[in-house]
């Protein structure tokens, strides 16, 4: 396999949202009204291009129903972005989404920094919405999440809101890679330093004692 990144992403959400379904539209443009509920874990994977880097992505589907929680839950260190998904047909899928952000909150390292995720919308294609809009943006703004909504029957936004995630993980890979650049040049630096203040005090010393 030839491509310049990998990238692990992580989906979550209760069952029957259409986890898998938006995961077979973005990584085989394909869409199946037969469901089959995900047991346990399952994968897909997609090589995309982005600023002119191929990007090999790898999205491990979870099963939403509660009994396979806790192996999902030994996912969330693994993950580098989660995309958290919703029903807005089902009030409950919705509800339940400050569960799924806690799990994210309990189980990865975000004390220290936030790991890059959005919330989905999933089902617009369907006119008998149950949660609105304006309150499913409120919700992800106090949360700070990007949030999308979405139909995995049409592909409406499938592609736009995981390469937004994507993209945003690169963009923080990024960023911590320069941080431990600059934190490597400024501990040289400081080493540096003090290699010249030992030096200084040396040549004092030979300097004062006659030393040569």
């Amino acid at each position: 396999m030839n491509f310049d990144k990998k990238c692990n992403l992580l989906i979550i959400g209760d069952a029957t949202v259409g986890k898998t379904c938006i995961l077979r539209r973005f990584a085989h443009d394909k869409f199946t009204s037969n469901y089959i509920s995900t047991v346990g874990i399952d994968f897909f994977t997609k090589d995309v291009i982005l600023d002119d880097k191929k990007i090999h992505i790898k999205i491990w589907d979870t099963a939403g129903q509660e009994r396979y929680r806790s192996l999902t839950q030994g996912f969330f260190r693994k993950a580098e972005g989660i995309i958290i998904v919703y029903d807005i047909t089902n009030e409950s899928s919705f509800n339940n989404l400050k569960f799924w952000i806690d799990s994210i909150e309990s189980n990865t390292n975000s004390q220290n920094s936030k790991i890059p995720a959005i919330i989905i919308g999933n089902k617009i294609d369907i006119l008998e919405r149950k949660v609105d809009k304006v309150s499913a943006e409120n919700f992800a703004k106090n949360k700070n999440y990007k949030y999308f909504e979405v139909s995995a029957k049409t592909g409406i936004n499938i592609d736009e809101s995981i390469k937004f995630l994507i993209k945003k993980v690169l963009k923080e890979e990024n960023e911590n890679e320069k941080k431990k650049e600059d934190k490597k040049e400024t501990k040289n630096i400081e080493i540096k330093k003090n290699d010249n203040n030992n030096n200084d005090k040396t040549a004092q010393i030979k300097k004062c004692c006659n030393i040569k």
